[in-house]
């Protein structure tokens, strides 16, 4: 399981400039810190979309959902199965792994450096980068990797980005329910900024939510600016009966990114108990 140590990324602030004053055309201003309190996909306007929780304050996944083929539903069953005895399932998250896209979307902090080259994502658990290279094109003989290789272009006010080649591998899903992939997975991204007032982010506090207080609230309630969208389509016939989409939408962070260093150990600070894994005895030690 995971333990967690709080570090200020306060460097992150000062890699770009206000206006992105190296840009050679207007493209739009996304960079900076940006906050979500939950870990939910929202659904897209229309078509299929995410898997939702169907669990009572445990995370179940629906697993009936007409997206999934057989063989990754009973797995999505599975998992739910086992987070109703109480125990937390293993994920990327819980054990320390690197979260593949779209999965990481369950960072509730994304630093956005958007640069002349290319743009990086930088999330705040276990200090996860994702870089996006510009106008170029996915290499011919790619070798996959956790975070997939991923290309981005700018249309107008919106980042579009396209990643392939993430690898299969344990505890790689696409989302909290523990829904696999295939070496075909296609993740589509188009991130914009939009009127907060025309979505339904998220504007309230967190208190009471998961055992959260109003102090892990990661929103500055106080910015009136834009919010960040991030709609994206997941592809991968292997897995899924059809293309799905889902929607994120970030609000402006409240101070500097938070490093969340993870390392494993007993304890699992999900359901706040501690492994049953075998335990030195005192007798084994002094022969008594």
């Amino acid at each position: 399981m995971a333990t967690k140590i709080l570090i200020g990324c306060a460097f992150c602030a000062s890699l770009v400039g206000p206006g992105l004053a190296w840009a050679d055309t207007a493209v739009p201003d996304l960079s900076g810190l940006w906050g979500r309190n939950t870990l939910e996909y929202g659904q897209p306007a229309s078509g299929p979309g995410p898997i939702k929780n169907i669990g009572n304050r445990v995370t179940v996944g629906d697993y009936n959902n007409p997206i999934l083929k057989p063989w990754a539903a009973e797995i999505v069953k599975k998992m739910g199965e086992i987070s109703k005895t109480g125990e937390a399932f293993p994920t990327a998250h819980n054990q320390c792994w690197p979260e593949p896209p779209p999965y990481i979307y369950g960072n509730r902090e994304t630093q956005i450096l958007q640069l002349k080259d290319k743009v990086l994502l930088i999330y705040a658990h276990a200090s996860q980068v994702r870089t996006v290279r510009l106008n170029s094109s996915h290499p011919a003989n790619l070798t996959p990797s956790w975070y997939g290789d991923s290309i981005g272009h700018y249309e107008g006010e919106t980042l579009v980005v396209d990643t392939i080649g993430i690898k299969v591998a344990p505890l790689s899903t696409v989302d909290r329910y523990g829904t696999p992939h295939t070496d075909a997975l296609h993740l589509i991204e188009r991130y914009s900024l939009i009127d907060p007032n025309s979505t339904t982010a998220e504007a309230r506090p967190v208190a009471g939510g998961f055992g959260r207080t109003a102090a892990d609230d990661v929103i500055d309630r106080d910015y009136k600016g834009k919010a960040l969208q991030i709609a994206f389509t997941v592809e991968d016939p292997g897995t899924f009966n059809m293309p799905w989409s889902g929607i994120v939408v970030a609000r402006r962070g409240k101070g500097t990114l938070m490093e969340d260093v993870c390392a494993e150990q007993v304890h699992d600070y999900i359901t706040g108990k501690d492994m049953d894994v075998p335990q030195s005895r005192t007798g084994l030690l002094t022969g008594d």
